[in-house]
């Protein structure tokens, strides 16, 4: 007996349900507020020649690319496979955040040269703090502070995980935006050294996301291994009839998986009696939460 079977998660046409509605709401009203902080924060930045700022906006507008992969993800992988993607869109969500993570590393190549200029520059243009300044940077605190606690509240409610991972990024530009409190007080003080540091530090946490980001998506990119094969043995060995499982393969991303494997049957089996124990893997596989599968490919064998 050599039987091939495939199953596939039914897709659903672009449409998309009212949770998920709901969610891509949540990520463009974010995305609003956190592009109106990354701009007020480069643009008084640039205007004052505070470095802490200009790379505090940067860090900012790194938040508002994450709010773009998640809306681009979430509708990307509304689209049912068709004759030129066989295996569905999920690798240009991959592809997208990766081109976002590159851009991010030259804006931080930019605020680490302009620190370079003003430590090397004989006449270097030092930093101008005001009232504004402190207005801004407050402002955008509390502003990012409220769009995580809602990311996350949303995302609890809508159980979905995209929005709460999301709003604790989000929480990470409250942080920076406190260290960048501390250099403004500092320059006013006449530590002018103080806003190059906090501006660096800043840059290293850009470089951080920005190799997390890489990291994160690369390995669906090159086919990367995405479940334990021992944990998919166990899963397919508790289905009666089985009596053997090899050869187990996945790929994809997280929530986006597809998996091929061998399972042996008793030989004596009729066809039909094979086909039903592979629709029994298929569908334990599949309805798995933990796994986001949605592409099965089974081969039965004899044991």
């Amino acid at each position: 007996m050599n039987v091939l079977l495939k199953h596939t998660r039914e897709q659903s046409k672009v449409n998309l349900t009212q949770d998920t509605q709901e969610v891509v709401r949540v990520f463009w009203i974010t995305l609003f507020l956190n592009l109106l902080v990354a701009f007020s924060k480069l643009v008084l930045g640039y205007l004052t020649a505070t470095l802490s700022l200009i790379a505090d906006g940067f860090h900012s507008l790194l938040d508002a690319s994450a709010n773009v992969v998640g809306i681009f993800s979430i509708k990307v992988a509304a689209i049912p496979p068709d004759s030129d993607h066989p295996y569905g869109h999920g690798k240009f969500e991959a592809f997208g955040a990766i081109i976002i993570s590159f851009f991010m590393f030259l804006a931080s190549f930019s605020i680490f040269e302009d620190s370079f200029h003003r430590f090397t520059d004989p006449e270097p243009r030092f930093p101008e703090v005001s009232w504004i300044s402190y207005a801004v940077i407050i402002g955008s605190l509390l502003t990012s502070f409220w769009v995580s606690r809602y990311e996350k509240r949303k995302g609890q409610e809508l159980k979905n995980d995209l929005l709460v991972a999301d709003s604790q990024h989000t929480l990470s530009d409250v942080y920076n935006s406190i260290s960048v409190l501390v250099a403004l007080a500092a320059i006013q003080l006449g530590w002018l050294w103080v806003d190059m540091v906090v501006a660096l530090i800043i840059v290293i946490t850009i470089f951080k996301a920005g190799y997390e980001i890489i990291t994160t998506h690369m390995g669906s990119l090159v086919d990367e291994v995405v479940l334990d094969p021992a944990d998919v043995r166990k899963k397919v060995l508790e289905v009666d009839g089985v009596l053997g499982c090899q050869k187990i393969r996945s790929r994809g991303a997280q929530n986006h998986v597809f998996i091929d494997l061998n399972i042996q049957v008793n030989p004596k089996m009729t066809v039909e009696e094979a086909h039903k124990i592979a629709h029994a893997v298929e569908d334990k596989l599949l309805t798995t939460q933990d796994y986001g599968v949605v592409d099965v490919l089974v081969h039965v064998e004899d044991a």
